[in-house]
């Protein structure tokens, strides 16, 4: 009886991981240029060369909410930014290098035993479109980064060169290049853009208003909801989409519909820190953002970060394998 009933648990928990795998893939979406195309590459996909992982690591995360009131056409709005601190020194460059590599190695891994066989990194290295073909950020190549209010790490595989830079798929001249170099390495080439974020933030903003009238005195409530998670996750990039390409020229997009979680929390403490609230003076603040909220702190260990980056990493290469296959 005790046999029978492990053998059901081990059912249960591998069909679960099943269930679980299909929902992940359909956060993921290819897309495919023209009103009629349909995905060629991704669907049929027997190896694949990955010639590129470009992975930004966010260190602060931001989210912004704005409330309508539509009878008295009453607006507010709250934003609440969240830091990521490490309690043991900062988290390094070959910190970042390590989770990249990690996940290189493995999404390698997981697509052998998929039966999706895969183009060795120095194959790749060694062409003359890698060589060629690297592309450098308009901003520059620094460690830390930072737009539209938020900080953030990138890292390369291998320190690899950016050979697509996530917006327009190639043009030009650098088609045949693209392709003659699917063609040399007798497989289509993917060309990865990550996004590691640290926190789950949720923020609500909520107007209510009591009294009507010219002659009526009215009182507005806004209420403020927020919360903040330590969940380590891949989001939509910030950066552009994922690309896939070749040797005949054909391209599709792989495009992140929704978060991929690894599961459990990860820190040592959550708190709030007025003292990183920073001056908020633009026409927003005047308008709808009129409150930020205190800054949250999420403190961990270097050790714990990339223990849990590299399962949510782990999601991402499970997801498009079940994309794959799908």
């Amino acid at each position: 009886m005790k046999k029978r009933f492990n053998l059901m648990l081990i059912i249960v928990m591998f069909s679960n991981l099943i269930i679980a795998q299909s929902n992940d893939a359909n956060k993921l979406e290819i897309v495919v240029g023209g009103s009629f195309a349909k995905p060629k590459i991704i669907p049929a996909m027997d190896k694949l060369a990955l010639a590129q992982i470009t992975i930004n690591y966010k260190l602060t995360t931001t989210e912004k909410s704005v409330g309508h009131e539509k009878s008295t056409r009453a607006t507010s709005g709250a934003k609440i930014t969240a830091y990521l601190e490490t309690t043991d020194g900062e988290l390094t460059t070959s910190d970042f290098q390590e989770i990249t590599n990690y996940f290189y190695s493995y999404f390698q891994k997981r697509l052998k035993e998929s039966g999706i066989d895969t183009i060795a990194w120095n194959t790749i290295v060694a062409t003359d479109f890698y060589k060629n073909a690297d592309e450098k950020d308009s901003e520059g190549e620094e460690d830390r980064q930072g737009k539209n209010g938020n900080v953030w790490v990138k890292c390369t595989a291998h320190q690899g060169n950016i050979l697509y830079g996530g917006a327009t798929p190639f043009a030009f001249g650098k088609i045949k290049k693209a392709s003659r170099f699917c063609e040399e390495i007798g497989a289509p080439a993917g060309f990865f853009h990550i996004t590691v974020d640290f926190a789950d933030i949720m923020v609500h903003v909520g107007i209510k208003t009591e009294g009507s009238g010219l002659y009526y005195y009215q009182t507005r409530t806004t209420k403020t909801e927020w919360a903040v998670k330590s969940e380590m996750k891949v989001v939509t990039s910030i950066q552009g989409n994922s690309l896939f390409w070749n040797k005949k020229s054909q391209s599709e997009s792989l495009v992140q519909k929704g978060d991929l979680e690894a599961i459990g929390n990860y820190h040592d403490a959550i708190n709030e820190d007025a003292s990183r609230l920073k001056n908020w003076y633009s026409f927003s603040k005047l308008w709808a953002f009129s409150k930020e909220l205190d800054p949250i702190v999420i403190e961990t260990t270097r050790a714990k970060y990339k223990a849990a980056a590299k399962k949510a990493l782990e999601k991402y290469a499970d997801a498009f394998i079940a994309k794959c296959k799908g």
